[in-house]
């Protein structure tokens, strides 16, 4: 079946059980951003393959809604299905307004309470109640149309190594005392990066990220794992033993909640709607996970071994560049070869275990698509004239690593290098920022964009995403971006940050530049600044020196001279080279 057909047998079905609509989410029962197989249920509906949108089925027609880093992808992706597509702007949620005006009253919306958020089930339902429409969160209906399903992953997890990562016990004292403080005896963890930190776990079930299924259960004295025991080894099974952990299947986890008494710590946020009806015997404590801040705080341990990494990633991206520049001379270079030689570079570090998200490689029109993926049937070849703009990262046991830079191939226009500038300065203003701490990192994101905003330009993204230490590359609480105004999302030390600011000239070319970056104090403990942490030079060939002021050369040619301190010793002759060239003070 393609996307239409399975949209009009998803229609049948809501036909012959009388439900008007049905929202279809793009997650699983951990509420996880990437998702098993298994679980892409929208993606198997839409055959929208971004990783962030929102299906609404209705009994004769169907809306996708995402937000601007995929516009252009879903107007592509979409043809042909019939489902029509609603551009999220400025608010994440619009697509529950939208269900208010579009849903009469008296009408009845499904969705399958596995996957639905507890914290968007009652905003949902606080919404509804205005025009008197039923939710129900009980309907599985996609389970009755998906034919060849795939399983559920069954990977074997393996142990952080303990060189970079401090013991399980010592995170589970920090948890248990803020347990204690909101009298929790309880606490669940449904959310696999919180799950694989504090275990000091690793897997691969879930794309890019290395995490597997399980669930957490703790209490002061106890500590229970769901996980199917297929994924444990012997060594594995025998150290959780060891260290007093109770081991159980997967599926146990709701008859536990079934039985379970007593006060309940969870984030509503990272806990299904289906996973809190089983708990009918406890008091709900709803917080932020502790481990959520605890994990966004990078110790000195961590700082260290991430520093490391990021030395790692840049060896891997200059020798990388190096052979580039030196192939494109004599080999067909397309967007899909960038990913696989990326890959090699990387791999040659002994830490490297995997790309942190899918590589993006996008030439002239494909950069101007955020979150472009090339596949076998739609790739251009790098060749002639224009940008190339590559977004990529690794997963190194020490530190996961996130950096976007662009390159000119052939001869580039003087917009093209006025853009890349203007680029550029928005990422060094936010880079030189001083702010107060605890505020909300959301409301730096005016300072990237401002040198854009004094020319009318802007990019439908955030400006930054929090970044796990060999874990999600993408990690909340922080974010920056006015986009999601968090006010969880306060700024502490130690937190690690991306800074990417882009433009994108639809059918042209995309320009995005990206660093991650360390809160570190400024002064005192009053205020905190950006540390810089990426290893990899700012292409000089595209920059107009003109436009940049005295204190944004300074920054640049700092920057520079870290880069080369920090990677020359390292490279071979030919990328040595190609550092030296790029690293020049301006």
């Amino acid at each position: 079946m393609n996307p239409k057909q399975r949209i009009q047998k998803l229609q049948s079905l809501l036909k012959q059980t009388n439900i008007d609509a049905y929202l279809v989410l793009t997650s699983d029962p951990h509420l996880s951003e990437y998702t098993p197989q298994h679980w892409q249920e929208r993606e198997y509906l839409s055959g929208f393959s971004g990783s962030a949108g929102v299906l609404i089925v209705m009994q004769e027609n169907a809306f996708l809604f995402t937000d601007g880093r995929y516009f252009l992808q879903a107007e592509n992706e979409l043809q042909g299905s019939d489902i029509k597509l609603q551009k999220i702007i400025n608010n994440k949620d619009s697509y529950l307004n939208w269900i208010l005006e579009n849903l009469k009253p008296d009408s009845i919306i499904a969705t399958n309470g596995e996957v639905l958020p507890s914290s968007l089930e009652s905003a949902l339902r606080l919404k509804l109640l205005t025009k008197n429409i039923t939710l129900k969160t009980d309907m599985n209906l996609i389970s009755k149309i998906w034919e060849n399903r795939p399983p559920l992953p069954q990977n074997i997890i393996y142990e952080h190594n303990s060189k970079y990562c401090y013991k399980t016990s010592k995170k589970l004292t920090l948890i248990r005392k803020e347990m204690q403080r909101v009298n929790a005896t309880h606490h669940l963890i449904s959310s696999l990066d919180d799950i694989a930190w504090i275990m000091n776990l690793r897997g691969s079930d879930i794309p890019y990220n290395p995490l597997f299924l399980s669930y957490l259960l703790l209490s002061q004295t106890e500590i229970t794992l769901f996980i199917n025991n297929d994924k444990l080894m012997p060594k594995i099974k025998s150290k959780l033993e060891k260290d007093n952990v109770k081991i159980k299947p997967y599926d146990e986890i709701f008859y536990t909640l079934d039985n379970l008494n007593g006060n309940v710590l969870l984030d509503p946020s990272k806990t299904t709607s289906k996973t809190i009806n089983h708990l009918t015997k406890c008091k709900i404590i709803e917080s932020k996970n502790p481990s959520s801040l605890l994990k966004a705080q990078k110790t000195k341990l961590e700082i260290k071994h991430i520093k490391d990494a990021m030395i790692s990633d840049g060896i891997a991206l200059c020798e990388f560049f190096a052979w580039l520049i030196t192939s494109l001379k004599k080999e067909k270079i397309t967007e899909l070869t960038i990913d696989e030689k990326l890959q090699y570079f990387r791999s040659q570090n002994g830490l490297y275990i995997t790309d942190s998200f899918s590589t993006i490689a996008g030439f002239n029109e494909n950069g101007a698509l955020p979150h472009y993926k090339a596949t076998k049937q739609h790739n251009s070849t790098i060749s002639r004239n224009g940008l190339l703009l590559i977004d990529s990262g690794g997963q190194y046991q020490n530190g996961t690593t996130d950096i976007t830079r662009v390159i000119p191939i052939g001869k580039i226009t003087k917009k093209q290098k006025i853009d890349y500038t203007l680029v550029l300065k928005a990422n060094i203003a936010l880079s030189m920022a001083v702010f107060p701490k605890d505020i909300s990192l959301s409301m730096l994101d005016s300072i990237a964009r401002m040198p854009l905003w004094k020319e009318h330009l802007d990019y439908m993204h955030g400006t930054g995403h929090g970044v796990g230490y060999f874990l999600n590359v993408h990690e909340g609480p922080q974010s920056i971006s006015y986009y999601s105004y968090n006010q969880h999302a306060q700024a502490k030390e130690g937190m690690l940050t991306s800074i990417e600011p882009g433009i994108y000239k639809e059918g042209k070319y995309g320009i995005r530049l990206e660093n991650l970056v360390l809160n570190k104090y400024s002064k005192d403990k009053n205020f905190l600044c950006f540390e810089v942490l990426s290893l990899c030079p700012f292409e000089p060939s595209c920059i107009v020196k003109s436009m940049l002021s005295d204190e944004e050369k300074k920054w640049l040619n700092d920057y520079h001279k870290l880069v080369y301190k920090k990677l020359s010793k390292h490279l071979s002759k030919n990328a040595l080279k190609w550092l030296k060239t790029r690293c020049k003070a301006i």
